[in-house]
C-alpha cells in the first residue's frame, strides 16, 4: 500500500513539473523581444497596406496626436492621413522596456476615442475603420493601424519581428 502511494506521489510530482515547464515556456513566448530595426518592421507593414494618402509624421505630431514623447522610446514610426477627413494612420513603437506598453496602449485608446467623437454622425465609413483598428503588442513592439488592410498589415508586422 505504501509503495503504491509513493508511486502515485512521484507521478503527480512529474505531472506538476511538466505543467510548470509548459507554463514557463508560454510566459517567455509572450514577451518576445525583437531586435529587428524599426525600419524593417515599418517597411513590412507599409508594403502590406495602401499608403497612398499617408505621409510620415514627426515627433511633434506623435506628441500632439498621442500625448507621448517619441524620445522616451527606442524608436517611433508614424504615418498619418494627408486629409483631415480620413482616419487612416499607422503607428509603430519600439519600446525600450516592455513596461512601457501600457502607456502606449492607453494613448492609442485615447486617440481612437477622440477620433470616434470627431467623426460621429457624419463619417460612418471612417468610424467603421476606427472601430476595426488593430492594436497589437508583441514583446517590445506595438502596432496601431487604422486601415482597410489592417489585418494584412498586422500579419506583416508579426512576420517582420
Amino acid at each position: 500500500m505504501m509503495d503504491r502511494m509513493i508511486k502515485v506521489l512521484c507521478a503527480v510530482k512529474y505531472i506538476l513539473l511538466v505543467f510548470l515547464l509548459v507554463f514557463i515556456v508560454v510566459l517567455m513566448r509572450g514577451d518576445k523581444i525583437s531586435d529587428a530595426p524599426i525600419e524593417t518592421v515599418t517597411e513590412a507593414v507599409t508594403k502590406a497596406t495602401d499608403m497612398t494618402d499617408l505621409s510620415p509624421a514627426d515627433n511633434r505630431t506623435v506628441r500632439r496626436l498621442y500625448g507621448i514623447n517619441a524620445n522616451d522610446y527606442d524608436a517611433v514610426s508614424l504615418y498619418v492621413s494627408d486629409s483631415n477627413m480620413k482616419v487612416e494612420e499607422v503607428l509603430i513603437v519600439k519600446l525600450k522596456d516592455v513596461s512601457q506598453a501600457d502607456g502606449v496602449e492607453s494613448a492609442v485608446g485615447s486617440r481612437v476615442d477622440a477620433q470616434l467623437r470627431s467623426f460621429e454622425g457624419y463619417g460612418p465609413e471612417q468610424s467603421r475603420l476606427l472601430e476595426d483598428h488593430v492594436l497589437d503588442t508583441q514583446g517590445n513592439y506595438i502596432l496601431f493601424i487604422v486601415s482597410g488592410q489592417a489585418q494584412a498589415a498586422d500579419r506583416a508586422f508579426r512576420d517582420s519581428l
